[in-house]
């Protein structure tokens, strides 16, 4: 291994031969680590992120073997190659939650919190997050992003298994799950195909993630495998930015159908933590390259009017609408009531259902009063 441990900070180190980082974790906090052909390359960049202090809230872990000077001097305290958490990136999606094998994210009430008794430090979590609420210290989000966007040549992430027990050569990481698939993409657009490798498959402990992580992507032994036509130069400094230039080199986006029953409250709009909808007259718009597919849209909607996927789209970064209705005019004088027809006739039905009056809803002010009158006349005359 070429590289200077570093005991207060990251190190960036080049690989040769097999090598098993866990045996050297009490040297540095954090190794960004490379096996191959391009070493000059890999540390130029890792080098950008050596100094990172993610890893300053990283949990520590304690040597069974550690004696009490030991751990004084530091001898044996090591930290855990796992994620790290910035409440305040977090926009309450619960991708993260739904996402994780371990049940070990929480999202609300209040930010996102990770329970690391639970953790398997897959980093799954930190791929789903469409923010940079959820990192790994070890491939923080804008570190793979500058490694796509310069790869000298087809870029291949590689896990620890693989680091120790082949000679694969590509990127560390430590679990392929770790890397948000829009790096992928954006790799393979630059030098034709991007790989993560998995060598244990299904016998890794990590697989649940791996091959969650995975679904939908080809599988060449054992690497995940993303081909695309070269020659595209792209750079994305954030997860957001680089899901949307993703998306329309074919990642799969998020997909939102509404039904008739909507009425274009806005209620999915005011929820939507990527503004992928929004609500432009008496039209609800979407934007597939926006979505996360989190669901808090459908959720939230009052009508349960929508339904959330995800797929591959045509012109994903184009807003398009998913319900049009027309202004509900009065039933009186024709006057725009300034509310959609199915809101009106929502308002409507609910009001009748609960056996109260309901004919105002489809009245302007001016029709509604003459209507009240009327019926004020025609009680006095009732009783006379």
């Amino acid at each position: 291994m070429r590289g200077k441990p570093n005991r207060s900070g990251p190190t960036a180190a080049v690989v040769r031969g097999r090598a098993r980082l866990e045996e050297l974790g009490r040297l540095s906090p954090v190794y960004f680590a490379y096996r191959g052909p391009h070493e000059g390359w890999f540390a130029e960049v890792a080098e950008k992120y050596a100094d990172n202090a993610l890893w300053a809230r990283l949990p520590a872990y304690i040597s069974p073997r550690a004696l009490r000077r030991d751990l004084l001097t530091g001898g044996f305290m090591r930290y855990r190659d796992t994620v790290v958490v910035e409440p305040g990136a977090c926009w309450g999606c619960g991708l993260c939650a739904s996402a994780c094998p371990a049940g070990a994210v929480r999202v609300g009430p209040g930010p996102v919190a990770v329970d690391y008794d639970k953790c398997l430090d897959c980093g799954l979590c930190a791929a789903v997050c469409p923010t940079e609420a959820l990192e790994m210290a070890s491939s923080p989000s804008a570190y793979l992003l500058d490694l796509a966007s310069s790869s000298p040549a087809p870029l291949r992430f590689i896990c620890d298994y693989a680091l120790a027990e082949s000679d694969l050569e590509g990127v560390r990481v430590k679990c392929v799950a770790a890397v948000p698939r829009q790096v992928l993409y954006i790799a393979a657009a630059r030098r034709g195909e991007a790989r993560a490798a998995c060598v244990r498959g299904p016998e890794c402990p990590l697989w649940p993630a791996a091959s969650e992580w995975g679904e939908g992507l080809a599988r060449e032994d054992a690497d995940f495998v993303v081909r695309l036509k070269r020659g595209a130069q792209i750079e994305a400094r954030s997860k957001l930015a680089a899901r949307l230039a993703a998306a329309r080199l074919g990642m799969e986006a998020g997909v939102v159908e509404a039904s008739g029953a909507c009425t274009l409250c806005g209620a999915c709009e005011d929820v939507c933590p990527t503004k992928a909808l929004e609500v432009r007259g008496f039209s609800l718009y979407f934007t597939p390259a926006l979505c996360a597919a989190c669901g808090l849209c459908a959720a939230k909607c009052p009508e349960g009017a929508l339904k959330v996927g995800r797929s591959r789209v045509e012109r994903p970064g184009e807003a398009r609408p998913i319900f049009v209705d027309e202004e509900a005019r009065c039933a009186g004088c024709g006057r725009p009531l300034g509310y959609t027809r199915r809101m009106a006739e929502r308002i409507a039905e609910r009001l009748k259902a609960a056996g109260l009056p309901h004919q105002h809803v489809h009245l302007c002010e001016d029709c509604r009063r003459r209507a009240v009158g009327a019926a004020l006349l025609e009680d006095s005359e009732a009783q006379l």
